[in-house]
């Protein structure tokens, strides 16, 4: 399996019928699309800035993740247009929203959401705002979870884990990880 069928795999299993989705961090749009053509039932919000790397925050940049340091703002541009050819292919089930994912949160009902992806941001920060703004739109029972927890790679490994751990040591919840460095936690 691809890491990206890894990670989707792992989400899947977590899904009720009819799921409602948010992946923040979309880049091209590959996961969505995963997630979206082998399961009819499920719709996702697919969340990312699509900024060059003059307009991301200095942590995230710190982080030394690529993503954050794309430059050109053509590939920055091709990134952002594959997602949404993707998200064409489901239309009404794959909602684009361009934007941070502190501002994406504030466009989503409380308690609507089954499963929140978080793969953004890498930052200790970041994630600590991510799952400050996230928690409150995921319903009783459902999931939040994201990429890179465990991960050997310095770039990810430090904000992370940090923010996961502290945030579930604080709300007395279990981390659950999976396949490709994934971790999630009911709600």
């Amino acid at each position: 399996m691809k890491p990206f069928e890894q990670r989707g795999h792992a989400i899947l299993k977590r899904l009720p019928k009819n799921a409602v989705v948010a992946e923040i961090g979309v880049l091209m749009g590959v996961l969505s699309e995963y997630l979206l053509s082998r399961r009819p039932d499920i719709k996702i919000f697919m969340v990312d800035n699509w900024q060059t790397a003059d307009k991301q925050p200095a942590a995230y940049k710190a982080t030394g993740d690529d993503h954050a340091l794309h430059a050109d703002p053509a590939r920055v541009a091709s990134h952002r247009s594959q997602a949404e050819s993707r998200a064409k292919r489901f239309a009404g089930r794959a909602i684009i929203v361009p934007v941070s994912s502190i501002e994406a949160a504030t466009t989503i009902a409380d308690g609507s959401l089954d499963l929140v992806f978080l793969d953004a941001d890498h930052s200790y920060d970041a994630v600590r705002a991510d799952l400050s703004a996230w928690l409150p739109k995921v319903k009783a029972g459902g999931w939040i979870g994201g990429h890179d927890f465990e991960n050997p790679d310095p770039r990810f490994r430090f904000g992370v884990c940090q923010a996961v751990d502290e945030w579930a040591d604080a709300a007395g919840r279990v981390i659950e990880t999976d396949l490709n460095y994934t971790w999630f936690a009911r709600v």
